[in-house]
């Protein structure tokens, strides 16, 4: 009789440690699918943001082309504003030019872009030889959105 109750009593102990090892398991679970949504969840803004800057960098290429090929680009004109569709983005340019005094134009140029929730700024400087039309890079850099 006492065996028979030493055996009931042995078994008792299994329901709460399977419950406990199976809800240490669940938790386990649970944070490696947080984890993993997280992960891409910042991989996808990564990927967002490096798309604005290459549709920010496309805006700055075309304007540098536009003006290369024309010296006189933006004359006349406070500034010029037009929009390029890169894929699924868009980039904004805008294009200003003012007049320094030792015969030079100086153009300056912004490009800003977005892709979905991500934007990205960059400015360059030019400077473009009045006679010769020789164009110089003065400056690239990226800008903080305000």
């Amino acid at each position: 009789m006492i065996t028979e109750i030493r055996k009931r009593k042995n078994g008792q102990i299994a329901l709460p440690f399977v419950l406990l090892i199976g809800g240490i398991i669940i938790e386990i679970v649970i944070a490696g699918s947080f984890i993993s949504f997280f992960v891409s969840a910042v991989s996808l803004g990564e990927q967002l943001s490096v798309r604005a800057l290459s549709a920010a960098n496309t805006g700055i290429y075309d304007a540098t082309m536009k003006i290369s090929s024309n010296k006189e680009f933006g004359a006349g004109v406070e500034g010029i504003s037009y929009n390029i569709e890169v894929g699924n983005d868009t980039a904004v340019v805008e294009v200003s030019r003012s007049v320094d005094p030792k015969n030079f134009y100086l153009y300056t140029i912004e490009s800003t872009a977005t892709s979905r929730s991500r934007e990205r700024k960059i400015v360059a400087e030019l400077v473009v030889d009045q006679t010769t039309g020789q164009l110089s890079l003065k400056s690239i850099e990226e800008k903080a959105i305000q």
